[in-house]
């Protein structure tokens, strides 16, 4: 088998290999992306999840302060027409003094529903903030391996390459260009030219 065909062989061998690389590594590349896709998609959907979630704990912390607010109204109502009936006087004394404990527990319930409403909003902002910033970080991921894609185009450049290297390097090898020893040989015919050039005198 002659240098030449020994060169095509082995080019075409590392051209086949460099497609065959390249095909494999779009194909992780684009199973990346679309993984990195999904797991996008699935934040973004969480963020909502998260968002209605506080939304309904929201509107059932703002229900129990409207219980609060008719059972203490109730109560001062109750007590108020018991006091009545029994001619007490509500402006001072026992009766003034149920009323006013009455009026401070029913503001210390209403402060606990208020603190318990913004922490609950305050969760789920920073949750809804941490799922968006997922998504957009597995959005990058996703640009970032469908960046790395490369087209038919420049697969068949890169194999083409891949060939006409390996071709070149086993048809030096093989003797081709004159291989090691026909370089040599130039070099040492040339070497004894010089050698015979007659001095000037």
């Amino acid at each position: 088998m002659g240098a030449a065909t020994l060169a095509l062989a082995a080019g075409g061998l590392s051209a086949v290999s460099s497609i065959v690389s390249t095909s494999q590594a779009n194909k992780d590349a684009e199973y990346q992306a679309q993984a990195a896709e999904a797991n996008a998609q699935a934040a973004r959907n969480q963020a909502k999840i998260t968002a209605e979630k506080g939304r309904i704990e929201a509107e059932n912390i703002d229900r129990e302060r409207s219980a609060l607010t008719r059972a203490y109204a109730d109560m001062q109502a109750g007590n108020a027409a018991s006091f009545g009936a029994l001619g007490v006087d509500m402006s001072s004394g026992s009766a003034a003094d149920v009323f006013a404990g009455n009026a401070s527990r029913y503001a210390s319930d209403v402060a606990l529903n208020s603190y318990q409403k913004n922490v609950a909003d305050w969760e789920t902002r920073q949750n809804v903030n941490a799922a968006l910033t997922n998504a957009a970080n597995y959005d990058h991921q996703a640009s970032y391996y469908k960046s790395t894609v490369q087209g038919l185009g420049s697969t068949l450049l890169t194999a083409g390459l891949a060939g006409l290297t390996s071709g070149l390097g086993v048809y030096s090898m093989a003797g081709g260009f004159g291989g090691t020893e026909g370089l040599a040989g130039t070099l040492g015919s040339k070497s004894k030219s010089i050698r015979n050039i007659p001095k000037l005198k």
